[in-house]
């Protein structure tokens, strides 16, 4: 249902354009000396394009480009795309972001200040023997079991004839079955026995010393970005199904008996909205064959018509005041279709044209039994419809409900920004709360702006009295 100016998508673009590139330098150089000045320069690039893409969507910069984006990969989505899966694209994004992060952590684990001084020396990497076992530690995860052993080994020196010497380390393995004699592989610089020694698969050295990430890294970072890869396919595949079709209120509406009402956008507001419940999870609840209909604030466009008004519920990440200041005085017809198996009380589908051929598509009670206008039964558009289009574009930032949460997405990216210039990179204290922080943090600021979100919705519903006709939902606290 919504349409981006070319400015907001170039923004938008170019922020994911820096968080590839930032994976991309993992992949070709994954251990660098701190602090690792090419990811700061993707991080910073990322960082001005939402800048910038802030300033657009909140209307506070214009630029010249202002046209119209063309659909994605030339697919008309419709009102499937977005925003009813902006929640599965959400995911999408995350999951996708969740890869460079997790190479970052494995490259910040192993960059640590024994590779550093080893790699300043002439270093050596050769076969050693296991000459003491210390002890051995068992770690169990969810992925499986691991064992780790702190050893004494035995390595060459650099003479012909002279001793053998004997490096301390640590070696991972996964069967647990490594004994004295057993024969590793290992890097150290035998001209300084005192910084130990770093057992590693030769299959992993070249990752250590400045080059690409490990064929293992590779693969399961392949296997791991192949999940939204292909979910992602899945859904274009379905938009270019669902997009085949022109909107038109039969797309929306199917085949039960609409019918319309001649509306004129009234103002923002918000209220109840009751729908179905998901056949599919009262699939997955044998115990549960009749489940709870869904109730939940949502903002809505309201509408007024000589009969009354009614309201035009919209997505809960949707503006309805701004929504309906860009419409205002605009006037249409509000299509549904009554569902005579459905509670007279649970919304259905519905579609509001307005007489410039946009649409907005969402949710509306049929109301039969609330005193609501129910309008005139509605023919069918025939193949002369015209062709309708998203309203749009509109601002998706609001300042009550996302700016006290955008604190935590900054605080996360100001971990992010922390890790990358190296801070305690010898596994201090300071790097694992970093971590923990670039986690935390936006998950926290989430959950802020989903919490003032539904805080936002109370008050418009206590102001515009909850909404289409019917009484307010929230009554003002008695004094």
């Amino acid at each position: 249902m919504r349409e981006r100016d070319l400015g907001t998508a170039a923004a938008s673009a170019l922020a994911w354009a820096g968080a590839a590139v930032f994976l991309v330098c993992l992949l070709v150089r994954k251990i660098a000396p701190f602090p690792r000045w090419d990811l700061l320069a993707c991080l910073a690039f990322s960082a001005v394009a939402f800048l910038a893409w802030w300033l657009r969507a909140t209307g506070r910069w214009r630029s010249g480009l202002g046209g119209v984006v063309p659909p994605a990969f030339g697919l008309k989505m419709g009102r499937r795309w977005w925003p009813p899966l902006r929640g599965m694209c959400i995911f999408l994004a995350v999951w996708g972001l969740f890869g460079p992060f997790f190479l970052l952590g494995i490259s910040a684990g192993e960059n640590t200040p024994r590779l550093t001084a080893i790699t300043q020396h002439d270093y050596r990497y050769t076969p050693v023997t296991i000459a003491q076992i210390h002890h051995k530690h068992r770690n169990q995860s969810k992925t499986g079991t691991t064992y780790t052993y702190a050893v004494t080994v035995e390595a060459p020196a650099p003479g012909e004839h002279s001793k053998a010497l004997r490096l301390d380390g640590e070696a991972k393995s996964s069967s647990g079955s490594w004994s004295t004699g057993d024969r590793l592989s290992g890097l150290y610089a035998p001209d300084d026995p005192s910084l130990g020694i770093i057992l590693t698969p030769r299959r992993h050295l070249a990752s250590l010393l400045g080059g690409p990430a490990s064929p293992g890294e590779m693969g399961m970072l392949a296997l791991f970005e192949a999940i939204p890869l292909g979910m992602f396919l899945v859904l274009v595949r379905s938009g270019a199904k669902a997009g085949a079709e022109p909107m038109t209120p039969k797309t929306v509406l199917g085949d039960r008996p609409a019918r319309r009402l001649r509306v004129d956008v009234a103002g923002g507001a918000a209220g109840q909205c009751v729908t179905s419940p998901d056949p599919r999870k009262a699939s997955r609840s044998p115990h549960h064959e009749n489940p709870e209909p869904d109730s939940r604030l949502y903002p809505a466009v309201r509408l007024s018509s000589p009969d009354g008004t009614r309201d035009l519920f919209v997505d809960r990440c949707l503006d309805p005041q701004a929504l309906a200041g860009a419409l205002e005085g605009r006037s249409g017809w509000l299509y549904w279709a009554p569902a005579p198996e459905e509670p007279s009380d649970r919304s259905v589908a519905a579609l509001l044209v307005l007489d410039d051929d946009r649409y907005v598509y969402g949710l509306t009670p049929p109301g039969t039994d609330a005193g609501l206008p129910q309008g005139e039964p509605a023919a069918q558009p025939g193949p002369e419809a015209r062709p309708l289009r998203a309203v749009g574009p509109y601002a998706l930032w609001q300042p009550a409900v996302h700016g006290p949460g955008m604190y935590g997405f900054g605080l996360g990216f100001l971990a992010l920004c922390l890790i990358v210039a190296g801070v305690d990179y010898d596994g201090g204290p300071l790097l694992g709360m970093c971590f923990v922080t670039a986690v935390a943090g936006p998950a926290a600021g989430l959950a802020t702006i989903l919490r003032r979100r539904t805080v936002f919705l109370r008050r418009l519903a206590r102001e515009t009295g909850g909404g289409g006709g019917k009484r307010a939902l929230f009554r003002r606290p008695e004094t």
